[in-house]
């Protein structure tokens, strides 16, 4: 049997492309291997997905620990400190919160994560909900959501811009995540 150029050509255009994707992604997740024993941690202790809290860290701070946002979230997860004030004390128990301990790479994803299952646990698993929430803020979804229960936030129904590609984007990163995750044995630098 012989194979045309054309073919040829197609497969060889395939493995180019799977090997700068590949080396894209080492590139630019590099800086996530530092974080992984963390993410993986909590994400295990609270029941979140770890790819999940990744590409939320990724899209959020790049994984810059020293993040700070012209509205005042801090940290790798950028959290507001009011809501990390709430979480810290309200859900985890903690008698002393203060907002430095969100430019610690640990107290910023174990909160982090706990505040995404919190979302996950009150918007029944609905990764766009609970990520329209962490974005555009817990009490505009819900008011978005008792008005049109149907939405999907990838529509353009979304009454944010902002956040609708803020969905959009994570949900891409956490597919890329997925694809490398799934085709590790495949590429051997990752």
């Amino acid at each position: 049997m012989k194979i045309s150029l054309t073919v040829k050509l197609s497969v060889l255009l395939l493995s180019v492309v799977i090997v700068l994707s590949g080396l894209f992604a080492y590139a630019s997740f590099r800086k996530a291997a530092k974080y992984s024993g963390i993410v993986n941690k909590y994400a295990l202790q609270y029941g979140v997905d770890p790819l999940l809290v990744k590409a939320v860290i990724k899209a959020e701070s790049n994984f810059n620990p020293s993040a700070k946002s012209k509205k005042g979230a801090i940290g790798l997860m950028q959290l507001m400190p009011s809501t990390g004030k709430e979480v810290a004390i309200s859900y985890l128990g903690y008698k002393d919160f203060k907002e430095g301990v969100l430019y610690e790479p640990e107290v910023n994803i174990m909160l982090g994560t706990y505040y995404l299952k919190i979302l996950s646990v009150m918007f029944k698993n609905n990764t766009n909900l609970v990520l329209a929430s962490y974005n555009a803020g817990l009490g505009n979804v819900q008011q978005w959501h008792r008005k049109n229960p149907f939405i999907e936030y990838d529509s353009d129904e979304m009454p944010f811009t902002e956040t609708k590609k803020y969905v959009l984007r994570i949900n891409r990163i956490y597919k890329f995540l997925k694809f490398i995750e799934n085709n590790k044995k495949y590429v051997f630098w990752l």
